[in-house]
């Protein structure tokens, strides 16, 4: 018989997110003999698996695993009716530092065929690279019937020295919660903080630009609008995290096909997240009304407006502009004339340019569906050519010599940070 797997992110049914950060105790251990658990013998038998997912950098330049719980659908089956299946996740860091989050399952809203399946349960986490301990139990809080698995896992070193030196100060576990956008772009709830510029003790300035305007619908594309935000309010959060007294940050969100800035922070230490997200909401739902369509054309210059009045304010001291965008194409006509460096300061520009993942597409010839559906021999999944448009932007800031980077990955990402560190730094001898 085949067994069709019901996939469940841990937090989606009854999983408290209110637990072990920096390595407190989760309130849900207090209420079970857990350590006793981990030497006890002659437990309940589950049929239950547990593994630790293969860990990769995400766009919070953060190491980013799972903790995957398989339940067998039987033994799920035969409890429907004891209540609530209790899980609990304790990991030990190098230092013996414990993190525990929990999360349970409502017998009761089984789906009627699960015991057909098996039903996969994960829990993901940022981590740091090191040898950890995992300890993982299931409870029947009816019948009191429970079982741990242990095991050692392994975070893999980053080659990279750059975020090496900027995750000195964060804890080696944090536990990501089961969010909606935007809150799971930002994860605004997460304590720890990168320190990627901590080295500079010069004051300086970091003016931040971001594009949050919404895709233009391209034919044959599903992207949503929003497809270039789980990527660029990630970064975004990153280069204001710099770990530097000295760097004085201000950020802007434009919204270029309504000509308005959604949101605008000076002196940034936190980005003020409820605020933010609630201009994010509103550059995503906004329609543009007649007035933004009839002034399409000016859309270019208003983008190189908004650069000159962020580096009029930056007189001071050293200056770097960095621009996060997805590429951005114009209407015919549009007003394309390059900024003026008129009164404006020496100010060294990273343009970051965006380029969401190709889309996977189901090749044609596969039918789906049915008892008597057949595959082709093209049976596999196939990526859709980028059909993004071509980028003008860029162009408007030319004389700027912006330093222009392409990034596709949270690892290129990573590169374009550290040229924002370079920058500060060179901006940093050459006021000397």
């Amino acid at each position: 018989m085949v067994r069709t797997l019901i996939l469940l992110v841990f937090g989606a049914i009854g999983a408290c997110h209110a637990s072990a950060q920096r390595g407190t105790p989760d309130p849900a251990f207090e209420n079970v003999p857990f350590d006793q658990w981990l030497t006890q013998e002659g437990q309940t038998h589950f049929h239950w698996s547990v593994k630790v997912a293969h860990a990769e950098l995400s766009f919070h330049q953060r190491l980013t695993s799972s903790i995957d719980i398989q339940l067998d659908g039987q033994d799920l089956d035969s409890r429907r009716h004891d209540g609530e299946l209790l899980l609990l996740i304790q990991i030990t860091d190098p230092e013996g530092i414990r993190y525990q989050e929990h999360g349970s399952i409502d017998l009761s809203k089984l789906d009627v065929n699960v015991k057909e399946a098996n039903l996969n349960y994960s829990q993901s986490a940022f981590f740091l690279p090191g040898e950890y301990q995992l300890a993982v139990g299931v409870l029947d809080k009816k019948t009191g019937d429970h079982n741990t698995i242990q095991s050692q896992f392994h975070i893999a070193p980053s080659p990279n020295g750059f975020l090496r030196e900027a995750w000195q100060s964060l804890p080696a576990v944090e536990f990501l919660g089961n969010d909606v956008s935007p809150q799971s772009w930002y994860l605004p709830y997460i304590k720890g903080h990168l320190q990627w510029a901590s080295a500079l003790h010069s004051p300086a300035q970091v003016n931040v630009i971001m594009n949050v305007a919404p895709s233009v619908p391209v034919y044959g594309s599903r992207r949503a609008p929003s497809s270039d935000l789980p990527a660029l309010l990630p970064s975004l959060k990153v280069i204001t995290q710099t770990g530097s007294a000295s760097i004085s940050e201000h950020v802007a969100l434009l919204d270029l096909s309504r000509r308005h800035t959604v949101f605008d922070q000076t002196e940034v230490t936190d980005l003020d997240w409820h605020r933010l997200k609630a201009s994010l909401e509103e550059a995503n739902t906004a329609s543009i009304d007649l007035h933004s369509l009839s002034g399409r054309q000016e859309e270019a210059q208003y983008f190189v407006s908004e650069v000159r009045r962020l580096l009029r304010a930056s007189t001071d001291k050293p200056c770097v502009l960095v621009i996060l965008t997805k590429p951005v194409s114009f209407d015919s006509g549009e007003d394309l004339e390059k900024i003026s460096l008129e009164a404006l300061p020496s100010c060294r520009v990273i343009y970051i340019r965006y380029h969401p993942a190709p889309e996977e597409m189901r090749p044609m010839g596969t039918r789906m569906g049915g008892r008597g559906g057949r595959r082709s021999p093209m049976n596999g999944p196939m990526m859709r050519p980028s059909q993004e448009p071509f980028d003008q932007l860029a162009a408007t800031l030319k004389p700027l010599s912006p330093k222009v980077i392409d990034v596709e990955s949270p690892e290129q990402m990573t590169k374009a940070l550290s040229e924002i560190q370079k920058a500060l730094l060179k901006s940093d001898e050459s006021s000397r």
